[in-house]
């Protein structure tokens, strides 16, 4: 079904291209049709024999080394998922190193069950009384891999667990890339401008909407915290029956409700196109970490280790977290859910390049074009 949907669309393309650009002088439908057969043919093939050569090979045996609920997760999420081409045919937890006669039960075993990886938690210092016997293992050809990159290659954060101060110098430095810097602001202004002149199509219809269903305002601003804590005012298509300056308690939540615009501008995102303007004026980035109310930024800020360090770059209307985090927090504080969208944003803060901000665009249009929302 997908390689016929694909044909079809591929077909629809080159009649669209040879009919309506004669000016290439293309006889168009004897090479049309020549094109399409033996485009067609080749996706066959592939189908056919191309997948059957990138199909995934026999999964190596690995020992895991590590402790903690990462090394737990990270062993099931391997375990029960041929794609990763890996099986951990055990688990060593660092807390009970002691107990382990390490040369004839994990040293010996490596041999006889024929593993060639070993993941270890290197940076935990109950891992040096071991370190002489996994340097034998070198000249065996066992390769070594550092735990927490398996980890955050596979769920795409970076474990709350590692994060001390040691880690933010080795890996998130506030000196600035000038030419990342430039290109992403530079795109920033350009797709927000583009972006921004044709969501004015919409602006008349939600106008109406609103207006017609309880005249009232139809813009609300509110405030969040944007680059370096400074407090940027950013603009919204007003979705509730007052603007409740994001504040959650039960008496304001008591007052004030979703209206039947606001539900429908919601699930379309259609309520944050204002803030393409935040974009174009500087305030926001289009990729970046969600922007915070500044009563949950002093919230998470005395309880969560770390959370001020996602406000070093600009808050963004789309990013990481918002598209990767299957459950983020929504309206009141929720502690647990929001150390779970740190742990996102550290991933991007580490990360961050033109490839990865390109691969948040492509992604988030996407998600907008399937009306799931980010």
């Amino acid at each position: 079904t997908i390689i016929f949907n694909a044909q079809l669309i591929n077909s629809a393309v080159a009649i669209l291209f040879f009919y309506s650009l004669p000016v290439f002088g293309i006889a168009p439908k004897t090479n049309l049709f020549v094109y399409i057969v033996i485009s067609f043919m080749f996706l066959l093939y592939w189908r056919i024999v191309g997948i059957s050569i990138l199909a995934p090979r026999a999964r190596e045996n690995a020992i895991l080394i590590g402790s903690g609920e990462e090394m737990r997760e990270l062993r099931e999420e391997v375990n029960n998922n041929p794609r990763y081409g890996l099986y951990f045919v055990s688990s060593i937890d660092l807390k009970d190193i002691g107990g382990v006669d390490f040369q004839e039960e994990i040293i010996k075993r490596i041999y006889s069950e024929n593993i060639h990886i070993v993941a270890a938690d290197f940076k935990d210092d109950k891992v040096e009384p071991i370190l002489p016997s996994l340097y034998n293992l070198i000249f065996s050809k066992v390769r070594f891999i550092d735990m927490y990159k398996i980890y955050e290659d596979i769920f795409d954060r970076i474990p709350l667990s590692l994060v001390k101060y040691n880690w933010f110098l080795e890996h998130i430095s506030v000196s600035t890339n000038k030419t990342y810097d430039s290109l992403k602001r530079l795109i920033d202004i350009i797709l927000s401008a583009f972006a921004g002149l044709i969501s004015l199509i919409f602006y008349p219809f939600v106008i109406a909407a609103i207006k017609f269903e309880d005249r009232g305002p139809i813009f609300i601003t509110q405030k969040r915290i944007g680059k370096n804590n400074k407090i940027v005012d950013v603009m919204k298509f007003r979705s509730m029956t007052t603007n409740d300056q994001g504040e959650y308690s039960k008496s304001v939540a008591k007052n004030n409700r979703i209206t039947k615009v606001g539900a429908i501008i919601r699930k379309l995102r259609v309520d944050e196109l204002p803030q393409l303007w935040n974009v174009l004026r500087g305030d926001l980035s289009l990729i970046g970490p969600r922007a915070e109310l500044p009563a949950l930024v002093s919230l998470y800020e005395k309880e969560i280790p770390y959370y001020n360090v996602r406000h070093l770059i600009k808050p963004g209307l789309s990013g990481w977290a918002q598209l990767y985090h299957a459950e983020p927090p929504k309206g009141a504080a929720e502690l647990n859910k929001t150390k779970m969208k740190l742990s996102y944003d550290l991933y991007y803060l580490k990360n961050r390049s033109f490839m990865l901000d390109l691969k948040i665009i492509l992604k988030t249009v996407k998600t907008l074009l399937s009306v799931g929302g980010i």
